[in-house]
């Protein structure tokens, strides 16, 4: 086990002005779900954000819960963190930062939305900040305050890849036991 000390945090939209001409004080744990606001780039462009984020060192991700994206990318941020970015086919993004996928802790840690780190990545392909907010179906024009949120590490880290080795060595050995215990003369 690995002990962490550093956290990540990020800023996220609080007072919020629609193109509507409607604004709105928007809650923390309702900014702190992820899919309630969203990146958006036009459909175009999609193939120049994803290339833009790879040549950032974003690598394509293959261990994760498909969300019907049509890329599912990430970074290593720090030490334990990661920035998961997922692209749809419709231009809409999501991202958040959550424990990297080299620890167990990946598949039940809390996360947190990213919304400008991510633009700041893919901006060199696309500079136009799009936010829509998903719920109440508006475009963000303008944000007047925003909340610092803070994710705090986990306690304690578990590298799965050490687990996964003694698991793999020990059922190699029980393979290998079993096919001894069935050896025999040959006969009919």
């Amino acid at each position: 086990m690995q002990t962490v000390e550093y956290p990540i945090s990020t800023y996220l939209p609080r007072d919020v002005v629609y193109f509507d001409g409607n604004s709105a004080t928007l809650p923390q744990d309702y900014v702190l779900k992820e899919g309630n606001l969203r990146l958006f780039v036009p459909k175009n462009k999609i193939e120049d954000v994803a290339n833009a984020l790879k040549g950032s060192g974003f690598r394509d991700e293959k261990l994760e819960f498909y969300k019907g994206e049509k890329y599912s990318l990430s970074m290593r941020i720090y030490n334990i963190w990661q920035l998961h970015v997922r692209i749809y086919d419709d231009g809409f993004i999501d991202g958040h930062f959550e424990v990297s996928k080299d620890y167990l802790e990946h598949l039940q840690y809390y996360t947190i939305p990213s919304i400008y780190e991510v633009f700041d990545f893919y901006r060199t392909a696309y500079n136009k900040l799009h936010i829509f907010d998903n719920v109440a179906k508006n475009w963000i024009k303008e944000v007047r305050t925003h909340y610092l949120v803070t994710l705090e590490p986990p306690k304690s880290l578990t590298a799965w890849q050490p687990i996964t080795a003694i698991v793999g060595a020990l059922s190699a050995i029980g393979i290998i036991a079993y096919a001894l215990s069935r050896l025999d003369k040959g006969e009919d």
